[in-house]
């Protein structure tokens, strides 16, 4: 594997596994801005529904009992909010508990922002910084 890079938001790379293509990855800080963003409110709007499914299993009339019930109910709220990886739950008979999952979000913040452009155009042809641009012309 061989990366190249002048510029500190672009690397080209290259492997033997793909001989004749190159990737080229690209960081953009607003899309990084924007996508922390989505994933917060994600993650609010989530804990939230996440803990209405908790009160109604602590509730005096007509509780919400039983893991396989309970199990339904916080898997339509993960199912639906795209952020269930990030998040650690435990589902028993008559309770629900949950929190974040903050390794989990780390590692997805880190790639917030990064996209890759698989090109097989060579360099000399087409360096990278071109390749993005033609990118962002389609």
């Amino acid at each position: 594997m061989r990366i190249r890079s002048r510029r500190p938001d672009l690397a080209e790379v290259t492997h033997p596994d793909f001989p004749d293509e190159r990737f080229v990855a690209c960081r953009n800080p607003l899309l990084a801005q924007d996508r922390r963003r989505t994933r917060q409110a994600l993650l609010a709007a989530t804990e939230k529904k996440l803990a209405q499914v908790r009160a109604r299993t602590q509730r005096v009339r007509s509780p919400l009992r039983g893991a396989k019930e309970s199990g339904v109910e916080v898997g339509k709220v993960l199912g639906a909010s795209k952020v269930a990886k990030h998040f650690r739950y435990e589902i028993t008979e008559d309770a629900s508990t949950f929190e974040r999952d903050p390794a989990s979000i780390e590692a997805e913040a880190a790639l917030d922002g990064i996209y890759v452009i698989r090109t097989s155009v060579p360099a000399e042809v087409l360096e990278g910084e071109k390749v993005v641009q033609a990118y962002k012309d389609l």
